[in-house]
């Protein structure tokens, strides 16, 4: 038995060349999202006839615009050759007297300028012969838009490396091209050589002009500015400037001082203000001049003498004689005599302060006032000074501004000077007249044609890979395994394109078994083995994304190749909405599936046999009301597990993936989907969102079945028929194999 491994060694990659059958890998990660050079080659081949007509149409095309420019638009050109002479001596001349390169290409480029001028342009409109030209009459005798194109038309550039000017013009004439080249540089050459002298004159007479003018102009301003320093004496204004800014600066400096006293002195006035004066505390020198007082210090001292006294009495009379009490009364008068003039004094002068800081606030305010209007005048007699001697200052600029306008003027005459004399000048001289043209260089056949076949075959190809890019319907194995991502089988052609004697598809393998269709379903029978172990395709589920895409037709032509092979097969019928085995087997019952999930039976008592031993079909039966739960019920997997005990296959012929939900039902109980599209007609999104159905519910697809593919150039399909009938052809085909006989039969005649 083949392994997995072995299986997918079998495959043919998607680089090869597919043929009919062919199988396609194209699993998750599998590289067929790329479009390689095979694809390429595959686009060319398939769509050679569309790349050939259009290519064909497209160079007509090109022919016929070119033939008609030749006829009508042609385009003649005439060139004259200007060479310019640089000047002798000037500025620009090196020391070995030549131009330096960058200012000889201003030069040439300045000259192709003025060659284009409007103004020059005009007068060669104006001109009568140029008048009478086919050109300007394309124009519609407009003088206007003739200039205009003259401009747009008119080549006039340096040639590289030379001191030649090219001017070139192309027309529908050569003898008008040539004519109105001529009448341009003749006309530009006489203008360069008198017009410019002319220029060059009143360029110098301007500059004198202009010279005098500001010369008179410094004179008027040194007068004024002679007259304004005697009148504002200047130089003693600029030293009284210099002491006043000193000046200032004291002063600055005693308000800023003045304002700091008279703030520490308001700072004590309102930190005083609302208190008792009684509350003052006094100083220490304060309190020495109280006690300084005479009176207080005679009774201070009466009151002292008395306690000595007081203190001996005491001691010889006693403290209850009547002396001793009349010497304490005495020393309490004289104490409180002392307390009484102690605060009169203190009081005093707590008084005596408070009036002393008014007065030193207020003459320190009047000090700070006097010192602010003497700064105040002082600030604006310097203003006063600084504004004379910047208007001087302003004056001095304003000269020495005019005298390097006069200097720079004078330069610019002294080169304009130069400029008037023959030997500085730049001269032009024609060294190539202007000829006719004997070859258009409108078209150019080589470039035209060459080119146009180049674009003819770039439309042609690009309409092709457009048209593959555009593509939406699914035309090849190709476009299945990029569409689905899944393993491509095979692919079935079109039954109008099969030469053998077939009416319907569903007798291809049956009727016609030498056929091609019959082929390309063996091809499909081979692969799938190949696809995996035998015990894990046992039960296969044949859908497709829509209706009319052929699962039934390949699940018949499937069921009878499995069936030569020696295999026992059952074909369900699982579509009760649309059933379709029965229309083939005619002698199937009316009853069937349905009939088995109700509880009527079991399956084999409504299975058909057919022609062929191996195979049996069991039809759809009558429409259930509820498919889909009867699809899923437990009696779907027991009528598969018992149908496996008696054969090799279970092919399942199911419902459209995308209409309704009886295929997902079904595939959670196979062992693998085969999807079936139909080539030219199946969407690529469609088969995307089938496959992304299954890939939902975990089912295994185990590959897709391109239906219907049509034998085209470039096609699977076109090449192999013949080779295919040539090879197999009735004179050189061996005799067809006997059918396989029955092993069971011949154990029981053996015995």
């Amino acid at each position: 038995m083949s392994t997995v491994s072995e299986t997918q060694q079998l495959a043919v990659p998607p680089a090869a060349p597919l043929q009919f059958g062919s199988p396609l890998a194209a699993g998750p990660g599998a590289a067929v999202e790329g479009f390689g050079l095979a694809d390429v080659l595959r686009v060319i081949k398939q769509r050679r006839l569309m790349i050939t007509v259009v290519s064909v149409l497209l160079y007509m095309g090109v022919v016929a615009a070119t033939f008609i420019t030749y006829k009508y638009f042609p385009a003649y050109p005439s060139f004259a050759l200007i060479e310019l002479d640089p000047p002798k001596r000037g500025i620009f001349l090196t020391e070995q007297g030549q131009v330096q390169p960058a200012q000889m290409e201003v030069m040439l480029q300045t000259e192709a300028v003025k060659l284009k001028e409007l103004s020059l342009l005009r007068s060669i409109v104006e001109l009568p012969e140029f008048k009478q030209t086919e050109y300007y009459k394309w124009y519609e005798q407009d003088a206007d838009k003739a200039t205009v194109g003259l401009q747009k038309d008119i080549s006039a550039a340096p040639l590289p490396k030379t001191n030649v000017i090219r001017v070139a013009l192309a027309c529908r004439k050569p003898e008008e091209a040539r004519l109105i080249v001529q009448k341009l540089v003749d006309k530009y050459l006489a203008m360069s050589t008198t017009f410019a002298r002319e220029q060059d004159y009143k360029e110098l007479e301007n500059i004198r002009k202009s010279l005098d003018s500001l010369r008179e102009q410094l004179k008027q301003a040194r007068d004024q500015a002679a007259q304004f320093r005697l009148r504002a004496e200047v130089p003693a204004m600029e030293v009284e400037s210099m002491a006043g800014k000193d000046q200032l600066t004291i002063l600055r400096a005693e308000v800023a001082a003045l304002e700091a006293n008279v703030a520490a002195l308001q700072a004590q006035m309102d930190s005083i203000e609302g208190i008792d004066p009684d509350q003052l505390p006094l100083t220490a020198e304060q309190i020495m001049l109280v006690e300084a007082d005479p009176i207080l210090r005679y009774y201070k001292s009466q009151v002292e003498n008395m306690d000595i006294e007081l203190k001996v009495m005491a001691l010889r009379l006693g403290e209850n004689h009547r002396d001793v009490l009349t010497m304490k009364a005495r020393q309490a008068g004289f104490f409180e005599k002392e307390a009484a003039r102690r605060e009169e004094l203190i009081g005093k002068v707590r008084r005596r302060q408070v009036e002393k800081l008014k007065q030193d606030l207020a003459q320190a305010n009047n000090v700070l006032a006097r010192r602010q209007e003497q700064l105040a005048d002082a600030e604006a007699k310097q203003r006063d000074l600084d504004r004379n001697i910047q208007q001087y200052q302003m004056m001095v600029a304003d000269m020495k501004a005019v005298e390097e306008q006069i200097k720079l003027l004078e330069k610019s005459e002294t080169e304009a000077e130069h400029k008037v004399s023959d030997d500085t000048r730049v001269t032009l001289r024609i060294v190539g007249q202007p000829q006719l043209a004997v070859q258009p260089s409108r078209p150019n056949f080589v470039t035209y044609l060459g080119g146009g076949l180049l674009l003819s075959l770039a439309g042609g190809f690009g309409l092709a890979f457009l048209r593959e890019f555009t593509d939406k319907a699914v035309r090849t194995p190709l476009d299945v395994a990029r569409a689905g991502r899944v393993s491509v089988l095979g692919s079935v052609p079109l039954l109008d394109d099969e030469e053998a004697d077939v009416e319907e598809m569903e007798d291809a393998v049956r009727k016609a078994p030498h056929s091609l269709v019959a082929e390309a379903f063996r091809r499909i029978r081979t692969n799938l083995q190949f696809s995996g172990p035998p015990e894990t395709q046992r039960v296969l589920l044949i859908t497709s994304p829509n209706p009319g895409d052929g699962k039934t037709t390949v699940a018949i032509n499937l069921a009878y190749t499995l069936g030569h092979a020696g295999q026992r097969v059952l074909l369900i019928d699982c579509n009760f909405r649309r059933p379709g085995i029965r229309p083939q087997f005619r002698d199937s019952r009316p009853e069937g599936l349905s009939n088995v999930l109700i509880g009527e039976g079991s399956f084999d008592r409504y299975v058909t046999k057919t022609e062929l031993p191996n195979l049996d079909v069991l039809s759809s039966g009558p429409m259930p009301p509820t498919p889909a739960e009867l699809l899923g019920s437990p009696r779907m997997r027991t009528t598969i597990e018992d149908a496996l005990k008696t054969y090799d296959r279970v092919l399942l012929d199911g419902p459209p993936a995308l209409l309704i939900s009886d295929a997902s039902v079904l595939a959670a109980q196979v062992d693998g989907v085969l999807i079936v599209s139909r080539a030219d007609e199946t969407m690529k999104g469609v088969l995307k969102r089938a496959c992304d159905v299954f890939d939902a519910i975990n089912a295994r697809v185990i590959g897709a079945i391109l239906n219907g593919v049509k034998a085209r150039a470039g096609g699977y399909f076109r090449q192999q028929y013949r080779e295919f009938y040539d090879y197999t052809d009735e004179t050189v085909a061996i005799g067809e194999l006997p059918e396989p006989r029955d092993e069971a039969s011949d154990d029981s005649k053996d015995d």
